[in-house]
């Protein structure tokens, strides 16, 4: 009886205890989370949704936040590939002006090109295929000709431009593509009636101005290059960029 009457006094104590001590937590006042503080250092992005910006970087070349910042000082400019992502950031404002359908100045609105299109996830892009993109009539009777092309306006004139290993090549294996997607229309292949050819010569001419960039490249599509067409299009004729690229949402597939 002694015992069973000590341990019950034990038990009326704890709950107490306990009782008050959950009424004083109770009786505090919530503490208040502060406004994030506002970024600092920003020399090319707008303080507005920087966040998301992030994310975008971190999605584009699948890296972390400090693959370009030093951990805990996120303003710092100590790590070198900080100075590299605002020449980068330079650089996609520097090819909006070949997409006239594009948004606001990047990061803001649509945009055709961003990290995403030339890094695809990776910290380098690519600038070569490993395959070729071998169409119905090519499978069936193999181009043996390397003649210089006609009606050349952007491209060298004395270049060789198909055949094996040639620029042609390039754009359809860039692509995936057949030669008629920017060649097929009335008046054969030197003749200008596809819009797409035009958009090619374009092309060519915002690919010689992102090499450009970069030291120690040439006159695309001659000597080393930094990009090449596959680098944005890797197979496909439509390039992905964060704007366009498919997202796995909570919203069920279409039945």
């Amino acid at each position: 009886m002694f015992l069973m009457t000590n341990w019950r006094r034990v038990q009326i104590a704890v709950l107490i205890s306990l009782t008050l001590t959950a009424g004083s937590a109770f009786a505090q006042p919530a503490q208040k989370k502060g406004p994030p503080a506002a970024p600092k250092n920003l020399k090319l992005l707008p303080a507005a949704n920087l966040r998301d910006v992030m994310e975008g970087f971190n999605k584009s070349l699948g890296v972390q936040c400090v693959y370009c910042h030093v951990q805990g000082d996120m303003a710092s400019d100590e790590n070198p590939k900080k100075a590299i992502a605002r020449n980068m950031i330079a650089l996609v404002r520097k090819v909006e002006p070949f997409f006239p359908t594009g948004g606001a100045t990047f990061p803001g609105g649509y945009h055709e090109v961003d990290c995403l299109t030339c890094h695809q996830g990776k910290t380098k892009p690519e600038t070569t295929t490993t395959y070729y993109f071998i169409n119905k009539r090519e499978a069936t009777t193999p181009p043996t000709d390397n003649d210089k092309g006609v009606n050349l306006k952007v491209l060298p004139a004395d270049w060789p431009v198909h055949g094996a290993h040639s620029i042609m090549e390039d754009f359809r294996d860039a692509l995936h593509v057949d030669c008629g997607f920017c060649h097929g229309g009335p008046g054969g292949f030197a003749n200008d009636a596809n819009p797409r050819k035009d958009i090619s010569r374009k092309m060519i001419e915002m690919t010689r101005l992102i090499n450009a960039e970069f030291p120690g490249t040439g006159r695309y599509p001659e000597g080393n290059k930094a990009v090449t067409c596959f680098t944005c299009h890797a197979g496909s004729p439509h390039p992905q960029a964060l704007a366009n690229i498919r997202y796995e949402g909570p919203i069920p597939p279409v039945q």
